[in-house]
């Protein structure tokens, strides 16, 4: 696949995983390229230059080469995304902004831990209905 098919495939992805740039007025407005670049860029129709893919990675909150990451391939899912996204804009202050980091890991991580250990629904009322029946 060509970098500007992954690209192309990137940027419709991640206009679509954050509302307040899922049109092209608005990735405009945040990032300063042209609505005109940006449709030949999601349409995979031109290459696009070093300074329009920096333009757009900081526009989403995210490093340059993640447009190029293709998917399927490891790096942040659009959740964690919008979270760093959200993160940025509600963080004024660098202790805030960390503190908010921090609380963030910490119930992802609550979640990631709670799933591993919780038996599926199905697999605990077999496990229940085993334990009732041997007593």
């Amino acid at each position: 696949m060509r970098p500007r098919d992954i690209l192309s495939a990137n940027l419709r992805t991640l206009m679509a995983a954050r509302p307040d740039l899922n049109t092209l007025p608005k990735l405009t407005a945040r990032s300063g390229v042209s609505n005109g670049t940006l449709d030949r860029i999601r349409r995979a129709a031109v290459s696009t230059r070093v300074d329009e893919l920096e333009k757009l990675a900081h526009a989403f909150g995210i490093e340059p080469c993640e447009l190029l990451r293709p998917a399927g391939r490891s790096g942040p899912s659009p959740l964690a995304m919008q979270l760093a996204a959200h993160l940025d804009r509600s963080a004024k202050d660098p202790a805030t902004h960390m503190a908010a980091y921090a609380a963030a890991l910490a119930v992802i991580d609550a979640m990631g831990s709670k799933r591993a250990r919780a038996p599926s629904a199905p697999a605990a009322r077999s496990a229940q209905a085993k334990a009732k029946s041997h007593a």
